[in-house]
């Protein structure tokens, strides 16, 4: 049985919905859809570990995994297929679920399209780091920068930031041509679109805003709201959505051509889907976009589907979380094959063949800068703790209040404390275990830095 893993950057859950994703809801609707899927972290870098090696993002030090020959007893999702005779090959547009933090691990093939237009790529870093962001050169400035930050990515032969979800598809169905018949073979893909800047196709946004924006306007909106958004007014956020939902129905359309593809090849009757998303994203939100290191429901709530061959539709309401991503593709896959005894996470298919409850907890990590001084614990019934460093505690129960607002707040509920004691648990087993272990790629090094710029989550 093939397997296709497509994850989705910066996907909220609540977007799988006939008005933004119909062709996506319609997926769902004809395949397995767990509707509590909690991803581990509200980034990339935290997310990534979950999803490919079933391991908590506190649980390495550094960012990514650790390289393959540095021992120890981590395995990636694509190593344990590739072992079991998988041809596997991966398609990522974003750096930090890329090579350089050794997620080419398992995979024949790995198109890491993060290193296409290098040059184009230190140029713009040339202009971000001489430039104050913060001073008033960069506020008076900030439109110039815009429109160079958008005649870069054109010069560089792409005319948005990341590359597009349907370029990633006639990658992977390249892959899946040379295949032969009998050979089982392991895709995964993820799209980069729904990421900020939001800077869908102008069909696609005339779908959903009055007027489409240009490169340049999506860009500066985006900084705007997420670098500086108390100064975002109303109409400003209401453009944010508009654009974030054409990105989503972009994204919509080519999840489909991929499916389509498929089965005009004959092999969709033989392939295992899995659809999911890295993290969530805030559109105005507790007053943010984008996806800061902050643990609400529009950040961590996640959509997760499972189309197999040989299963019926169904609707499964318990909590699983990203760490249950790689066993769930191997029990689906190959359900003689064990998965590692350290993977963190289990088969969310236990949950629809009855066999467990839904996962009791699920918990969330961030570590740059704050000595993973922000965390989260979420308790299958909704009760969840939110520890945000410098800016408190929150205590909500989401089923009961799902907007968390500070009125919401319920620190003074029994609840609390086991949740208290249950994140302290998991935070004292993670320092555990990044002690033991050979490292990732250090947080403080250069590269991280101009990473974490290029995708926007720093000035």
């Amino acid at each position: 049985m093939n397997v296709a893993l497509v994850t989705v950057d910066s996907l909220r859950a609540d977007r799988i919905a006939p008005r933004v994703m119909p062709e996506t809801r319609a997926f769902a609707d004809d395949a397995v859809e767990f509707t509590e899927c909690v991803a581990n972290g509200p980034s990339t870098p935290a997310s990534f570990p979950a999803i490919h090696a079933s391991r908590y993002f506190a649980s390495v030090d550094g960012l990514g995994i650790p390289p393959a020959d540095a021992g120890g007893p981590i395995r990636t999702l694509a190593e344990v297929l590739s072992d079991a005779g998988y041809a596997t090959a991966g398609y990522t547009d974003n750096q930090f679920a890329s090579g350089a933090y050794h997620y080419d691990r398992g995979f024949d093939a790995m198109h890491d399209a993060s290193s296409d237009g290098a040059n184009v790529n230190e140029v713009k870093q040339l202009v971000q780091s001489n430039l104050d962001k913060d001073g008033v050169v960069f506020r008076t400035i900030e439109r110039v920068y815009n429109r160079v930050d958008a005649l870069f990515a054109t010069t560089g032969g792409r005319d948005f930031e990341h590359e597009r979800a349907d370029s990633l598809n006639d990658r992977a169905l390249e892959f899946v041509d040379e295949r032969d018949d009998d050979d089982d073979w392991f895709a995964w893909l993820h799209y980069m679109d729904a990421h900020h800047p939001y800077e869908a196709p102008a069909d696609y946004q005339r779908e959903f805003l009055d007027d489409p924006r240009s490169v340049a306007e999506c860009r500066a909106l985006s900084r705007k709201g997420t670098h500086h958004p108390e100064e975002v007014t109303d109409d400003e956020w209401d453009v944010i959505r508009g654009l974030y939902d054409a990105e989503c129905k972009y994204v919509d359309d080519q999840f489909r051509a991929f499916l389509d593809a498929l089965a005009e090849r004959g092999v969709l009757d033989e392939t295992i889907v899995v659809f999911t998303a890295d993290h969530g994203e805030l559109v105005g939100e507790h007053g943010h976009a984008g996806h800061p290191p902050e643990f609400w429901e529009g950040v961590v709530r996640v959509p997760f589907v499972v189309h197999h061959p040989d299963l019926d539709a169904a609707t499964v309401d318990g909590q699983i979380r990203l760490v249950d991503t790689a066993p769930t593709v191997v029990d689906a896959a190959a359900p003689d094959l064990d998965a590692p005894d350290d993977w963190e996470g289990a088969s969310a298919l236990d949950l629809l063949r009855g066999d467990v409850d839904a996962r009791g907890w699920a918990f969330g990590d961030v570590g740059r800068d704050v000595d993973y001084g922000r965390c989260c614990a979420r308790r299958a019934d909704g009760w969840k703790l939110l520890r945000h460093a410098d800016d408190g505690e929150f205590c909500f129960d989401v089923t009961a209040t799902p907007d968390e607002r500070p009125e919401d707040d319920r620190k003074d509920a029994p609840e609390y404390e086991e949740l208290a004691s249950a994140l302290d648990d998991h935070q004292s087993r993670m320092q555990r275990m990044r002690a033991g272990e050979r490292s990732g790629v250090s947080e403080n090094d250069e590269m991280v830095t101009e990473h974490l710029e290029d995708l926007g989550y720093l000035e």
